[in-house]
């Protein structure tokens, strides 16, 4: 059997010996950062302060955030040009050097974080506030200045194998190979020097969430199919050897045919958590013991849905978000509540959360919403 190199979700964290605890007893939104273009869908941290996301339409921006809260929002420093259609994941390596989008457009873009570029341009990030203004002074056409000038990056590696829109994307802990799932149930684990496949498999239906352990050969794949909530769906949550390629535990009848939306796995690779999804379903979390496949304990989650969630470094906390509008930050250890970031504004159907990243040194959170905005909030202790 070929080797197989150990994987993570949680690319660009630091490992917990290499960062500081998160705290979470106090916490301040920071900067509310408009980008009114379409739905915010991805979000992550490219560093302690580099914050990248990206939107509905294929669009991905980078700011620089400032050092203290208190200082003023920052704009947009750099544009990331290539995607054509929505962005649904952003990791980084394990370095912050390397950025890995995935996107409905069918392709995995890398992207270097410390490329050098000369080509400029203007991007608005308050449309809507533009648009109100421009409403109200009579004007025809939406004023264009001032916007923010933004440097123009090209990707260093696109990688085209996938026929279906991508929702599944993870990168190796030694940042060598990504794992990326379709639409289509077409898995891929291919190189990240050179963009050619090593092995791949296929599921029966989309890869809607997917997560690989950081310590064993294990993945977690939930599919879904259709996307119409009825009594033919079909619905699977398993455990692969991704080694092997072969099913190592089916837990699809424990769930009864409910879908999850997102996955991850603690650091040291003990614990699994997995988020439901579903307009109508109480979106619970999920934590099961990745060894056995057996439930440890469920969390209330989110209503309407759990849509991301991600571990701290330490692994002592788990910090989800959801069509609530909420993030959730929460002790895995007992399944409580210890915090919540933002405010329920308006519904799941208004200001839904799609994202949410925890910066490398463990202080900033980050989560992208449906509203059009980018919130950031800084963690600390009291």
């Amino acid at each position: 059997m070929r080797s197989f190199i150990i994987l993570t979700l949680v690319a660009g964290l630091a490992a917990a010996g290499d960062a500081p605890p998160f705290q979470c007893d106090k916490n301040t939104l920071a900067w509310s950062l408009p980008w009114e273009d379409d739905w915010v869908t991805a979000v992550a941290f490219a560093g302690p302060r580099t914050l990248v996301a990206g939107n509905e339409q294929g669009a991905i921006l980078v700011w620089k955030l400032p050092e203290k809260v208190g200082d003023p929002a920052p704009l947009p420093v750099r544009t990331l040009d290539g995607h054509t259609n929505g962005i649904t994941r952003l990791v980084v390596s394990p370095d912050g050097r390397w950025l890995v989008s995935a996107s409905k457009d069918r392709t995995i873009r890398i992207w270097d974080m410390k490329a050098q570029s000369t080509d400029k341009a203007t991007v608005i990030v308050d449309a809507k506030k533009r648009e109100k203004a421009a409403k109200k002074a009579g004007m025809k056409e939406l004023p264009k200045a001032p916007g923010a000038t933004v440097l123009v990056q090209k990707a260093d590696r696109v990688f085209a194998q996938h026929k279906d829109w991508i929702l599944g994307l993870a990168l190796a802990k030694d940042g060598k190979t990504v794992v990326s799932g379709d639409d289509g149930g077409q898995v891929y684990v291919w190189s990240f020097d050179t963009a050619k496949v090593e092995r791949e498999w296929k599921v029966k239906g989309w890869v809607f969430a997917l997560a690989l352990s950081p310590t064993t050969s294990q993945a977690l794949i939930s599919e879904r199919i259709p996307l119409v909530f009825d009594s033919d769906r079909h619905a699977a949550v398993k455990i692969w050897d991704a080694a092997a390629i072969k099913v190592e535990r089916d837990l699809s009848p424990a769930f009864k045919g409910e879908f999850f939306e997102t996955a991850a796995f603690a650091p040291d690779g003990k614990l699994l958590a997995i988020g439901r999804a579903g307009e109508t379903e109480k979106g619970k979390i999920v934590l099961l013991d990745p060894a056995t496949g057996k439930k440890v304990r469920e969390l209330a989650g989110h209503r309407g849905g759990c849509n991301d969630m991600t571990f701290s470094a330490d692994g002592q906390r788990l910090i989800s978000c959801g069509r609530d509008t909420l993030v959730r930050i929460w002790n895995p250890a007992d399944g409580k509540q210890v915090a919540e970031l933002g405010k329920s504004r308006g519904g799941q159907f208004k200001d839904v959360l799609h994202a949410v990243s925890l910066s490398p040194d463990q202080r900033w959170v980050a989560a992208a919403d449906m509203a059009g905005m980018v919130q950031v909030w800084r963690c600390e202790a009291k």
